[in-house]
């Protein structure tokens, strides 16, 4: 577990979704509210006010419970909707998927969600055509005697 301190750049309710926001005050680390299809950094689990200094700490929990932001019905996919808050994560126009539902809950409830922890996709493919440098000449690739005798053996043994 890890803490930090930040500064909040707009009110926030408890139980809401929160990013990390870009400010220009220098070494100054602000949080605001998680917007609509933004994948949340944290979640607040109290009301908090703008200009307030918080310090952030980091549990790595798995599920998180957040207000909902509409009807969820148990074990969908969610995402961030508007105010910080989660919805159901179907069809083409959901927002990207963040998690999965627990439990069920109306619109304005609590609901508790598993957090999708994944990395961060494919990456940068690295240079290409590069090649190191060559190795010592092997072998001549022949067994010795002593070795082939070995073989023939063991080939006798096996056929009979």
């Amino acid at each position: 577990m890890t803490n930090f301190k930040a500064v909040v750049v707009e009110d926030i309710h408890a139980n809401r979704l929160v990013v990390l926001a870009v400010k220009e005050k220098e070494n100054e680390i602000n949080i605001r509210l998680a917007q609509e299809g933004e994948v949340p950094d944290f979640l607040a689990t109290r009301a908090i006010k703008e200009g307030e200094g918080v310090y952030v700490t980091i549990k790595n929990r798995e599920t998180w419970q957040v207000e909902a932001g509409a009807d969820i019905q148990a074990g969908v996919s969610v995402g961030t909707g508007e105010d910080g808050k989660i919805v159901e994560a179907l069809g083409e126009d959901a927002p990207p998927i963040i998690g999965y539902s627990i439990n069920a809950a109306n619109a304005g409830e609590v609901v508790s969600y598993v957090r999708n922890v994944k990395g961060g996709g494919e990456g940068v493919p690295g240079p290409q055509g590069l090649k190191g440098d060559k190795g010592d000449k092997g072998a001549d690739g022949f067994p010795t005697e002593e070795q082939w005798n070995e073989l023939v053996a063991r080939v006798e043994t096996l056929e009979g």
